[in-house]
């Protein structure tokens, strides 16, 4: 992204040099001078937007339309797998950490038996303005678990409800045949490493 905001700004430059030059002007290394100084301030302001200053809420609604979905969240997913006695299972407990920035965005889903995270996502808006996360994800079982869940792929298309409270729905297909449907509430702004610490915290703020 720095790259880019360089590159727009020396053109800039680029072209009102030439302004000045057809309309008669002269140029000085005085009127050049602060070119390098605003283009650093001007990059390191890109950056701090793109990481984290989209984020702050009075930028929504007139400069930033992508939602803030980063952190963790709980989720119940329902599959419609059936186990060696044709019953269904029951609905899985799991915590999804998104981490995210204006341009980027990873998604990991932890359950107690294996974690699955995005390999391909994307962010976009359907043309009723409500956003949706989409993408191919890679399902690593736990070792002790492989022997009844082998590693697979799949994807998820996820909608983002901001209204009345913020959470996320949508399915889940696998190349193992099977699919289901996953929602995402309560969110928090930390963001845990593995099932059992997002557990504990869910767990510890019912609680309290």
């Amino acid at each position: 992204m720095a790259n880019y905001v360089k590159a727009i700004i020396y053109t800039g430059v680029a072209v009102w040099a030439v302004i000045l030059l057809v309309g008669g002007q002269q140029l000085s290394s005085n009127l050049l001078r602060p070119v390098s100084t605003v283009t650093s301030i001007v990059v390191l302001l890109s950056i701090a937007f793109e990481l984290w200053l989209w984020k702050l809420p009075f930028l929504h609604g007139w400069l930033v339309k992508r939602p803030v979905i980063d952190g963790t969240w709980r989720a119940e997913l329902h599959s419609n797998w059936k186990d060696e006695t044709g019953a269904s299972i029951a609905p899985i407990e799991g915590y999804v950490v998104i981490r995210q920035t204006l341009l980027n965005m990873s998604l990991r889903l932890m359950t107690k038996e294996s974690s699955s995270h995005l390999v391909g996502t994307e962010i976009v808006c359907s043309a009723d303005g409500l956003y949706c996360v989409s993408g191919v994800y890679r399902n690593e079982p736990r070792y002790q678990d492989r022997n009844h869940s082998q590693i697979h792929f799949g994807a998820v298309w996820l909608r983002v409800v901001e209204t009345p409270k913020k959470m996320l729905e949508g399915h889940y297909w696998t190349d193992r045949n099977t699919a289901g449907e996953m929602q995402l509430t309560g969110r928090q702004n930390q963001k845990f490493q593995n099932f059992k610490s997002a557990q504990d915290h869910y767990a510890s703020a019912h609680s309290s």
